[in-house]
């Protein structure tokens, strides 16, 4: 039996405690509006390559095109659930959505930007349990991209001037958790307790 790998050993450890949590917030009227999803798919056709996707490690980044384009850091649990068609469906969380080579990273690649994250690829998950979550942006990619199996879906973008209303609209729909801008406004949650309302953050 092979050793436990560190991310396994932290959930090992900890298994009896309660969950840290990822808090994720899905605009409803964002994911049903199917017109609006239709029209970023074809705009996703027309301006970008299909989707590649590879498990998020330091060593991917000499791999990657040295193109502008988008990318995603997805969270993909290894649970798999068989259909009746035999076929097989799995869960995934969008976690980050970024961009290479748009009008804010002229000359910028994909691989250039995934260097970036090196760094941040090396966070330790115990943390996850020890620590209480960050408030930087950078600290809280650390903490969160500790999470295993990590992939990165990267797609390619010829034309740089599309590229940040492609990931405005992404992020818009995905309202992935560590992103700060372009995240969509949410009411708050109807509940018995008054909650302070949500705030658009920036």
């Amino acid at each position: 039996m092979a050793s436990p790998n560190a991310h396994e050993r932290s959930v090992i450890r900890h298994r009896a405690e309660a969950s840290p949590a990822l808090n994720l917030q899905l605009g409803i009227a964002m994911m049903l509006d199917i017109p609006a999803h239709k029209v970023l798919q074809d705009d996703l056709t027309v301006h970008a390559s299909p989707w590649e996707r590879a498990i998020a490690v330091e060593s991917l980044a000499d791999s990657l095109p040295h193109e502008a384009g988008l990318y995603m850091f997805v969270w993909c649990p290894a649970i798999q659930l068989t259909m009746a068609d035999e076929s097989r469906r799995s869960f995934h969380q969008v976690l980050y959505i970024g961009q290479a080579g748009g009008a804010a990273q002229r000359g910028n690649t994909l691989r250039n930007r995934f260097k970036d994250y090196k760094k941040h690829l090396r966070g330790n998950p115990e943390r996850l349990w020890t620590e209480e979550p960050p408030t930087t942006r950078a600290d809280r990619l650390t903490y969160y991209l500790a999470l295993r199996p990590l992939e990165f879906w990267f797609a390619t973008v010829e034309d740089g001037s599309k590229i940040q209303n492609l990931e405005n609209r992404l992020i818009n729909l995905y309202n992935p958790p560590l992103n700060n801008r372009s995240r969509p406004r949410l009411r708050a949650r109807l509940s018995s307790t008054p909650q302070p309302a949500l705030r658009e953050r920036s």
